[in-house]
């Protein structure tokens, strides 16, 4: 996830947002059952097109494979099977060619130069397609239907193929794409937040390589090598000869990419064993000790100096973190300010619909959901 721009467009759409709230609700009145989810009905009606298209407001209303695995998530998470299948439906004509068993999504559709509509970037995002796949699984199991669990399937058969990769002295890893991440020979570039541990428990569940288990574990190796003092990086290096290392290029700075990390790790089932083995390398960080009046936008993890100011999403994604090392518990708002932007709503959605409990992970990486449906 890239720092978002400064400027916010999102007044130049509040007609739009409007009018969509409007046609959204006429539309959908049964599934959306009104203030199930309230927050997620804010995101949906700001930020989801009628088609099912997640739109990036801040971002020059691009849409990517990121927005629309998370708010595949989502909707399966608030019981809103419409939405579900319209956000599915979207992915698989827009962003997979037509075909999501044949193909992973691209990462970035949106306005090309040339006046046209369509994919801008080709390459994937491995984290959307872990989380796409995850949610479909997921959803095979709760809505019983079967299409849903052969598309994850093939989906997890070429991300087996396309971004898992065997690094020396290492073992199998999950590039955070297919292209663009190895340099040169002996180096590839790796994002601790693209592995959510739960996730990758459940795919050793179903998928036959038997890889994902071992992921996991190095995972725990590389957020242990890369971060200080309980902070860790946004992206980390793999050197053949050297281990892990700081992405000098990107940037030594734990920010937009690696709150998400803090994030996953609370949401852990405490009966998985990486639970406490990753707990003494994602905790201790002064800076998200309950209590402060804000959070830094960066903290450079080399010397701990911290600068600029987190959005609001930050303290979202932190509530289950606080929760599970403080004891405490921030009370989720119904909305969030105008203007909040995409990545706020998304960061919100996972930190206080698990605060609430509308959702947990077992140990095994499976889905428990609640989403308190309208009774009939």
């Amino acid at each position: 996830m890239d720092k978002p721009n400064s400027a916010m467009k999102q007044i130049k759409f509040s007609l739009y947002v409007c009018a969509m709230s409007l046609i959204s609700f006429l539309a959908h009145p049964a599934e959306h059952c009104g203030a199930s989810w309230p927050l997620w009905e804010k995101f949906a009606q700001n930020h989801i097109a009628l088609d099912g298209r997640v739109i990036d407001y801040d971002a020059d209303d691009v849409s990517t494979s990121e927005g629309q695995s998370y708010a595949l998530f989502f909707s399966l998470v608030a019981g809103d099977k419409a939405r579900f299948d319209l956000i599915l439906k979207w992915i698989n004509d827009n962003l997979a060619e037509g075909d999501l068993r044949g193909h992973l999504p691209a990462w970035k559709w949106g306005l090309h130069a040339d006046g046209t509509w369509r994919v801008l970037d080709a390459n994937r995002a491995s984290d959307a397609d872990l989380w796409i796949a995850y949610s479909l699984y997921q959803a095979a199991s709760i809505w019983k239907e079967s299409s849903y669990h052969d598309t994850a399937s093939a989906m997890l058969q070429n991300i087996s193929q396309q971004e898992v990769v065997a690094l020396p002295q290492l073992g199998r890893m999950l590039l955070p794409a297919p292209y663009g991440f190895v340099l040169g020979s002996k180096v590839w570039r790796l994002n601790p937040s693209y592995l959510p541990v739960q996730l990758l428990r459940y795919f050793s569940t179903v998928d036959k390589l038997e890889a994902w288990d071992e992921i996991a574990l190095n995972t725990l190796r590389m957020i242990a090598s890369a971060s200080n003092r309980g902070v860790v990086p946004d992206w980390v290096l793999f050197d053949d000869a050297k281990g892990f290392q700081f992405d000098l290029e990107r940037g030594r700075y734990s920010g937009y990419d690696s709150i998400r990390v803090y994030l996953w790790w609370a949401m852990l089932s405490q009966n998985d064993p990486l639970f406490e083995q990753l707990r003494p390398y994602v905790t201790g960080a002064a800076q998200f000790v309950p209590g402060r009046s804000s959070l830094p936008e960066l903290i450079d993890v080399s010397d701990g100096k911290e600068s600029g100011q987190a959005p609001i999403g930050f303290a979202a994604a932190l509530a289950p973190y606080r929760l599970v090392v403080y004891g405490h518990r921030q009370k989720a708002p119904a909305s969030l300010a105008e203007g909040a932007g995409y990545y706020n709503y998304v960061l919100s959605l996972f930190g206080y619909g698990w605060m609430e409990k509308r959702f947990l992970f077992n140990r095994d990486g499976s889905l428990q959901v609640n989403p308190r449906k309208c009774s009939k």
